[in-house]
């Protein structure tokens, strides 16, 4: 972080109310609650808008996923799958001593108390945004597709049936409408699927959307309602206001941007970002990768059409059938956003994840998958799984969005309401404590 002059900096650049760094879901999402709220808004992104972590997710609203990220187990089966390249969980090894940390804090809450504290919490963030998606979807002048058939978490072993039972019956404590579904009662529930499963956990409240359309369709909108978007423009340096704790603007390549307002939204890079301003946010990177099809590969004579998307449940593969494709994605690969392969994808992340869907779906024909065809993107990993959103300690006027980690999609209308409350002092719409970001210290 540096401290320039102010004087003079803003006399021929427009100052916005709101500068939004990030053009993903999450920052989509926070400029358009902004805009509705009055404010201005420019939009900020290295890329392009919504061709990073969003444009590869599998399109999941989850209510179902309450459980967070850090929870009891994942150390024993991270150790489990580093001995496989193929798995579908990998941390690489590195001496950074960020990841380090990151990686300690994560293994000490890998815990139940963790999890019993935390689920409540996760479970309303996740309705709140779910409503929201509905509320967007009646918008006239939004049109994305929007299906709410639930999601299926297909088990093909007897301990993965009874974990998921055990899933269940938490989400029916907690007032969701799960039930576990026996092979027949999955064959009733999608006729044109071959599935060689012992059972699933069915979550009829959850819902799925095409990400990348959204952002679309939410970017065309607010272009056309005078919000600023700037692609390919990366944040070089922070022009801060010592004396008052703010920031005034921030350096590009090629000129300043000036705003009276901050949010930091740019997913797995806002470490770097924040640690200019001294502000310690402790996100790395899981790295993803996905494939779509418009027609799936699959044996002659079969099918594969489906109207209820669903997880692979010991495999960690999500399968989203869209209006004109379907999706196959998975993979949690972490530490790897600043190494050479980051920008690569495995052929064992590929051949894993091929290999798991096969074993689910024994129409699915791994002989036509084309490598090639496989995309990667990073997700914002918290060290306890919980999305970080709420204003920086240090910074008056910067305002935290991201640590999202699987639930970016998910959550995006939800925090881009929560970001628009805390800059506009409003009450927020839900007790912002557990995601705050003053709890890392």
């Amino acid at each position: 972080m540096t401290d320039k002059q102010i004087k003079g900096a803003a006399n021929d650049q427009e100052v916005k109310d709101v500068a939004v760094i990030g053009g993903g879901i999450i920052g989509i999402c926070t400029a358009y609650y902004l805009h509705k709220a009055g404010q201005s808004v420019v939009v900020i992104d290295k890329d392009e808008i919504g061709k990073a972590c969003s444009f590869g997710n599998a399109g999941y609203i989850t209510p179902s996923h309450f459980i967070p990220l850090a929870a009891p187990g994942m150390i024993q089966k991270g150790l489990k799958w580093m001995l496989n390249p193929q798995s579908p969980f990998y941390v690489r090894p590195s001496l950074n001593v960020d990841f380090l940390k990151w990686l300690l804090s994560f293994a000490k809450k890998c815990t139940p108390q963790h999890t019993l504290a935390n689920q409540q919490a996760i479970l309303d963030i996740n309705l709140k945004s779910l409503e929201l998606y509905q509320t967007l979807h009646q918008e006239p002048e939004l049109d994305f597709e929007f299906h709410q058939n639930g999601l299926l978490m297909l088990c093909n072993t007897e301990q993965g049936l009874n974990d998921e039972a055990t899933t269940v019956l938490q989400a029916n404590k907690l007032g969701l409408k799960a039930k576990v579904l026996s092979p027949e009662a999955l064959q009733q529930l999608e006729p044109n699927i071959n599935l060689d499963v012992m059972g699933a956990g069915f979550y009829p409240e959850d819902a799925h959307i095409a990400p990348y359309e959204f952002i679309l369709t939410m970017k065309n909108y607010l272009c056309s309602q005078g919000v600023e978007f700037r692609e390919h423009t990366e944040i070089t340096e922070f022009i801060t206001d010592s004396a008052n704790n703010k920031i005034s603007g921030a350096t590009t390549a090629t000129d300043e941007i000036n705003a009276k307002e901050f949010v930091l939204a740019n997913g797995a890079w806002s470490p770097k970002l924040a640690k200019q301003l001294r502000v310690n946010l402790p996100v790395q990177s899981g790295k993803g990768i996905c494939v779509s099809f418009d027609k799936p590969p699959i044996k002659e004579g079969a099918t594969l059409q489906c109207r209820t998307p669903f997880i692979l449940s010991e495999a960690k593969v999500a399968v989203s059938p869209l209006d004109n494709s379907i999706r196959f994605g998975g993979t949690m690969e972490l530490g790897v956003l600043s190494s050479q392969e980051s920008s690569g994808i495995s052929h064992n992340r590929i051949k894993g994840l091929t290999k798991s869907a096969a074993r689910y779906l024994p129409d699915f024909d791994t002989s036509q998958v084309d490598p090639k065809e496989f995309w990667s993107g990073f997700r914002p990993c918290s060290p306890d799984g919980l999305p970080i959103i709420g204003r920086a300690d240090k910074i008056a006027n910067l305002t935290i969005a991201t640590g999202h980690a699987m639930m970016g999609l998910s959550l995006g209308p939800i925090t881009g309401k929560l970001v628009s409350e805390i800059i506009n002092q409003e009450q927020t719409s839900l007790d912002l404590t557990p995601f705050s970001p003053s709890r890392f210290g």
